[in-house]
């Protein structure tokens, strides 16, 4: 679909669910609401921005644990560069933030750009691993909505067809691709020696330590996105239990997929509330309650974000930092 024809599409959509939000907006009591949200827990609610906050750490040091065999080795910059991204995918509709935190670190790095491309896939390839594993996890453990349940056998397939791509990439010695004679004039030329090198990276990035390391870090983002759902929750009081808000969180994050609205505010406690409402709850607190869990998530990243990203735009990391 030529990329005109794209955003024409993605505008009419949005138009199309702020219609719909509107309409569900109205039929909210907003009292109630608001005064849940003005009564909630400023300690509960404390710890779920930390338990976000370690979710994003978490996700930089997986980057890193990549990117440090290819000319980034500076957790700094992955840190910053990952703040900075989250940061921007909470301020723009598509997923903008992911391409900029690769610009970053390839501008302060001697990293290329198809290393760090490649670091990036296996990245968000174990953002999505961990994703899959709450899915099937819940799914047979726990009692979940059909919504949720539904997606057990799928979840499990995916997993294993992971499993076996990351060993096929494990076992596989790529060769080195040949640099051409003269520099590549044609589009189809230029792709196809960029995925040549980006090939050749990505197989020699899959090593059993890293893959461990880079697992274990997955449970803890998951873990502290689980813990920051749930005490959200349990700040406004609402009457949700553990396994609720793992529903809510699987549910809310299908929707980040394809982001409609800045953040996806609006579709957020949509979703949110919808599983609520599934699990026999009031919608009225769970609004309360996604609002306030939207804003200790996005509020600190954001902030945090801002104030790094002019350093890695002006390519102000020090040549001197420590390399860990």
């Amino acid at each position: 679909m030529p990329v005109r024809r794209r955003q024409v599409v993605r505008a009419l959509l949005s138009v199309v669910l702020l219609a719909l939000l509107v309409l569900y907006a109205r039929s909210l009591n907003w009292p109630t609401v608001w005064n849940d949200i003005r009564t909630a827990s400023l300690p509960l609610l404390l710890l779920s921005a930390l338990a976000n906050l370690v979710t994003v750490g978490s996700k930089a040091i997986v980057w890193w644990i990549f990117l440090r065999g290819v000319g980034a080795p500076s957790l700094g910059l992955s840190l910053r560069a990952t703040v900075s991204g989250a940061a921007l995918n909470n301020l723009v509709i598509a997923n903008g933030g992911d391409a900029a935190r690769a610009v970053f670190v390839a501008r302060g790095s001697d990293a290329s750009g198809a290393a760090v491309l490649a670091a990036l896939t296996l990245e968000r390839l174990f953002d999505f691993i961990g994703y899959t594993l709450v899915v099937a996890a819940a799914a047979f453990l726990l009692p979940m909505p059909a919504s949720v349940a539904r997606w057990r056998g799928l979840a499990v397939i995916v997993l294993l067809a992971i499993v076996a791509l990351l060993w096929f990439l494990m076992v596989r010695v790529a060769e080195a691709p040949v640099a051409p004679a003269s520099r590549p004039t044609t589009l189809v030329a230029r792709a196809s020696a960029f995925f040549a090198r980006y090939a050749h990276k990505l197989s020699g990035m899959v090593t059993l330590p890293r893959l461990a390391a880079a697992f274990a870090l997955t449970l803890v983002n998951w873990g502290s996105q689980i813990a920051s759902y749930h005490w959200a929750a349990m700040a406004t009081h609402f009457p949700i239990t553990v396994a609720g808000s793992i529903a809510a969180m699987i549910t809310s994050n299908v929707g980040f997929l394809m982001r409609l609205t800045p953040g996806n505010v609006g579709l957020f406690q949509f979703v949110y509330a919808l599983t609520a409402q599934a699990l026999g709850l009031p919608k009225d607190a769970a609004v309360s309650t996604a609002l306030l869990l939207q804003i200790v998530q996005n509020v600190p990243v954001v902030l945090l974000g801002t104030a790094v990203s002019p350093a890695l735009v002006l390519r102000r990391e020090p040549a001197a930092e420590t390399q860990l």
